[in-house]
């Protein structure tokens, strides 16, 4: 007979109103139900529904013989009871699995749970049906209420192609019983091996009210039925079972203070929050993903100092010496790169216009800049004026000067000497 581990003698304990020994109890797993259609009865239970069934029955739901409510006029007393049950993602099937426990010695209408127990064991008793009720019923064609006037199909035929299927969405768990042959298939007693590893393990757990962070997915599923309230659902994958407790506001254990507890606390809370800025799932990710910042931090100084050159180039055929280089420097310096690209590219913009749209056409140190060339306007037509060269080169100089002094960059010219 399945003696239980301590851990889940706690779990029965809890449960049970006079605490039972490890040699008092029996404990078995079984799979409930899963997300496929029923055969013959062209019916589902939808993960939501799922998920409800798997918090009744860590509650606890009898595990009586044969569904013997069912039957008016027997007597129905329980001959054990569900104490812990786990979600698992099984192929391409997701489904519930409890944990069952009997008292030894106990005879129930007649019926020895030793005899049960042995029966368990020797695989002659296996098969297992749910007893449930369902308030939400979805037509798989339409979405409407099957049971509702909007729905026009038929459970079990066929529109265009697709199958209507009865989805159950909402509903509660009543029981579990030993039968000799279950509808849902898969449904009955497994090893211990299969109960406690998955396929392809997802693992479904409850909001917890002290959680900070969340998984990979980021999503929280929820819940509400009269029997369990209103219930929150995370999933973990295997990576995330593994830092459970770093992905959590860890509580700390009885050797800790409760100073110790609050460092650790905060220090899992800051973890989270550095997590989901880096947007990495793992505490190991990271050292890799800062060192990749890292890189990237600094190609991005380089092209800055790169884009700053050129803008206070464009700067100095623009305005020439009376541009202040290195006040420009100090001033892009706290700009974003996109602002230093937009300012070098309205010098060099200014500078094209006064160089005639050319190459640099200088006279000894001055520039050929048209007048308003700074202030935003469109430049003129050196040809169309009977000013000299000279004059307009003078001109549009102290039209960029002013320019700047009015923006309130004066600071960007050098003090005449």
């Amino acid at each position: 007979m399945a003696i239980p581990t301590t851990e889940q003698l706690e779990k029965i304990n809890a449960k049970a109103l006079v605490p039972l020994t490890a040699q008092e109890a029996f404990t078995f797993p079984a799979k409930l139900i899963g997300d496929r259609v029923i055969p013959g009865r062209f019916m589902r239970l939808t993960p939501n529904f799922l998920r409800k069934i798997a918090v009744q029955a860590q509650e606890g739901v009898s595990l009586l013989l044969d569904h013997s409510w069912a039957n008016l006029g027997v007597m129905t007393i329980p001959i054990g009871r569900t104490y812990d049950s786990k979600m698992q993602q099984d192929g391409d099937e997701l489904a519930v699995y409890a944990d069952h426990y009997m008292k030894k010695g106990q005879e129930v209408a007649g019926i020895s749970t030793d005899q049960i127990a042995n029966g368990i064991d020797a695989g002659t008793i296996f098969d297992t049906s749910i007893g449930f009720y369902t308030t939400k019923h979805i037509c798989s064609v339409c979405g409407n209420n099957y049971f509702s006037g909007d729905c026009s199909h038929f459970r079990g035929r066929e529109y265009e192609g697709k199958l209507c299927i009865v989805e159950h969405d909402d509903g509660g768990l009543m029981e579990n019983s030993l039968v000799f042959d279950g509808a849902y298939p898969g449904a009955g007693v497994v090893g211990l091996n299969q109960a406690t590893v998955s396929n392809s393990p997802i693992k479904y757990e409850a909001l917890s009210e002290d959680m900070k962070s969340l998984p990979s997915d980021g999503r929280v599923f929820y819940s509400f039925s009269n029997k369990t309230g209103f219930c929150g659902f995370i999933t973990r994958q295997p990576e995330e079972q593994k830092n459970e407790q770093v992905n959590t506001l860890t509580k700390g254990d009885d050797t800790m203070t409760d100073e110790q507890k609050a460092v650790l606390a905060a220090a899992n809370g800051v973890l989270g929050q550095v997590r989901l800025a880096l947007g990495v799932e793992n505490d190991a990710d990271i050292p890799a993903k800062l060192t990749e910042l890292s890189a990237q931090a600094a190609d991005g100084a380089a092209y800055k100092v790169k884009v700053t050159e050129q803008a206070c180039g464009a700067g100095v055929r623009a305005l020439g010496d009376a541009f202040n280089v290195e006040a420009m420097k100090t001033a892009l310096s706290h700009l974003p790169v996109t602002e230093i690209e937009k300012i070098g590219a309205s010098y060099e913009a200014q500078a094209q216009a006064a160089l005639g749209g050319g190459g640099r056409h200088t006279e000894g140190e001055k520039l050929d800049l048209p007048v308003g060339a700074l202030g935003g306007a469109a430049p003129s037509n050196p040809q169309n004026t009977e000013k000299t060269p000279e004059e307009q080169r003078a001109l549009a100089k102290e039209a960029a000067v002013a320019a700047l002094k009015n923006t309130g960059r004066g600071n960007l010219l050098k003090e005449d000497k």
